[in-house]
């Protein structure tokens, strides 16, 4: 059990690592000035592999939840809200996505300010919970 806990938090701080990446490299992505077409084609590209990595990170964390039967802590608890907040904006954020159209300039402008916003705080969320949960060991 040792070394599936182990293995796991090895497994686990590396998605959340890589998640840490994909939202800073989101940022600078949108942060170009694009076009229509060319800000589609990033978006499209990259949020797949942003869920992705958001899944590994939830069930990396429910495998360490079940090895350590299921005892939860404050840091537990902070981990899953950061989670589902970040799930929650990005859900928002495809929303948005899905509203644009080439010849409204207003609407791709509120995405790309949310967007950015939304990655910055995604990145904040996670640099501050890796914080609260290894100032805490």
């Amino acid at each position: 059990m040792d070394e599936l806990f182990n293995t796991t938090i090895k497994f686990h701080t590396a998605f959340v690592g890589i998640l840490l990446i994909l939202a800073v490299i989101n940022y600078f992505f949108i942060n170009d000035k694009l076009d229509y077409k060319g800000l589609v084609k990033r978006v499209r590209t990259i949020l797949p592999i942003y869920y992705m990595f958001l899944a590994a990170v939830l069930f990396t964390g429910l495998v360490l939840l079940a090895v350590a039967k299921f005892t939860i802590h404050y840091s537990v608890i902070f981990m899953i809200l950061v989670w589902f907040v970040i799930l929650m904006m990005t859900i928002r954020r495809y929303k948005k996505f899905k509203s644009l159209r080439s010849d409204d300039e207003r609407r791709r402008g509120r995405f790309v300010r949310f967007s950015k916003r939304k990655h910055l705080i995604d990145a904040a969320l996670i640099i501050v919970t890796m914080a609260i949960v290894y100032s805490t060991k």
